[in-house]
Parts: structure tokens; sequence; C-alpha cells
């Protein structure tokens, strides 16, 4: 009897996190003009929702309504994180320079291996020694975060340009 109402409340939790997910994913989908997929968002979250209301009304304890609210509240955060980690909404360009070659090398074999796309010419250091330059296209949020913590975590010294397109 106990493992029943366990697993229960573990649906509701899943179902209600899945309910915001598509409900915050549905506001990101119409800011992003995607009205059909922002549509059918809606649709499957109403669904939920009213499975769920049914089901919290008929366990006829205050434990369902705190557990379905808890995860609405994970099911936001999901859809922010997830919108976070794949928006593409600007290109964020980097020009990096630094007089250490080696730690240019180095940068380029971190962007290359977190699939960064990159661009990497011949340069000068301002006393004129051959060094490299690396522009840098970072396409969502966490590709920008990871240039970031690469170059404040790294010994070298670098310069570092950013427009955004």
């Amino acid at each position: 009897m106990a493992i029943e109402i366990i697993i229960e409340l573990a649906v509701l939790f899943l179902l209600k996190a899945v309910d915001n997910l598509l409900s915050t994913g549905k506001q990101i989908l119409i800011q992003r003009h995607r009205p059909i997929l922002a549509s059918l968002s809606v649709v499957i979250s109403q669904i939920i929702f009213y499975r769920l209301i049914n089901k919290v009304s008929a366990s006829g304890g205050d434990l369902a309504l705190y557990i379905v609210s808890i995860a609405s509240g994970v099911g936001t955060l999901i859809a922010v994180k997830l919108s976070d980690k794949f928006s593409k909404e600007r290109t964020f360009v980097n020009v990096i320079l630094s007089d250490d070659m080696q730690a240019m090398i180095d940068l380029r074999e971190f962007l290359m291996a977190h699939k960064i796309t990159n661009l990497t010419t011949d340069g000068y250091t301002k006393d004129w020694n051959k060094s490299i330059a690396i522009t840098a296209y970072a396409d969502t949020r966490e590709q920008s975060r990871l240039i970031d913590n690469y170059l404040n975590n790294s010994k070298s010294k670098f310069k570092r340009i950013i427009q955004n397109k």
C-alpha cells in the first residue's frame, strides 16, 4: 500500500515537472516565433494539467499538493536551464590575443575539443614577435561560459575583444 502511494506521488511529481517544462517552453517558443510548436506545447500541457487537477483533488491530502507545487518549480528550472544551454539568440565574436604562443595553441585545442567555431590567424605581439590570433564564435551562452572559464582559469594573460552579432 505504501509503495503504491510513493509511486503515485512520484508520477504526480514527474507529470507536473513536465507540465511546467512545456508551459515555460511555450513562452520561449513564442519569443522565438515558433507558433506551431508553442501550440502543441500548450495542448499537451493542458492535458497534463487537467489530469493533475483531477488526481490532486481526488487524493484528499496536502502531500500531493506540496509535491505538485515543488515539481512546478523544478519543471520551470529545467526549462530555463535547457533554454540557456541551447539558446542561439546571438553569436558572440571573441577576438583573443596573447604574447604566449603555447597558450594560444592550447586555447585553440580547447575550442576545437568543445566544438566552438574558431579562426586562427598569424599575428604579432606589440614587440613584433610572431604569435597567433584566435577569433572564436560562441553560438550559445554555454559556449560563452566555456570561453570565460577557460580564460579566467588560465595562468597566461589574454587580450579579449567581444563583439555580438
